[in-house]
């Protein structure tokens, strides 16, 4: 297994952790209010940051991959159906976690591009 593929596969287990399991997690619990903003922390700002961020490294260490970078929707899209029972309106976080991807990753890339000269 190459350096490319064993970072793709490290950045594919923290997206499942944080698109499967933590909300699993959150909705399995008593159900309380608290719980609900949990989610709505997940899905507002936890996950967009981790993804900005991993997307950006990604493209700072293997440069620009539109693929791996839509990776994250891919995976949110079908945790969508898993997790959050098809919700119509969970899909559109799937496209936004998809730009912001694209733009971490573009961004990383471009830093990458402009070191190495």
């Amino acid at each position: 297994m190459n350096r490319e593929s064993k970072r793709i596969l490290l950045h594919t287990a923290i997206y499942a952790f944080l698109f499967f399991l933590l909300p699993l997690y959150f909705r399995n619990r008593t159900g309380t209010m608290s719980d609900l903003g949990a989610l709505v922390t997940l899905l507002l700002l936890v996950n967009p940051a981790v993804i900005l961020v991993l997307s950006g490294e990604l493209g700072l260490r293997l440069g620009f991959k539109p693929l791996s970078a839509l990776q994250p929707a891919f995976l949110f899209t079908l945790s969508v159906f898993i997790v959050f029972e098809a919700n119509s309106t969970a899909l559109i976080y799937s496209a936004a976690y998809g730009i912001i991807s694209l733009l971490g990753n573009a961004t990383g890339a471009f830093i990458r591009k402009r070191t190495m000269r």
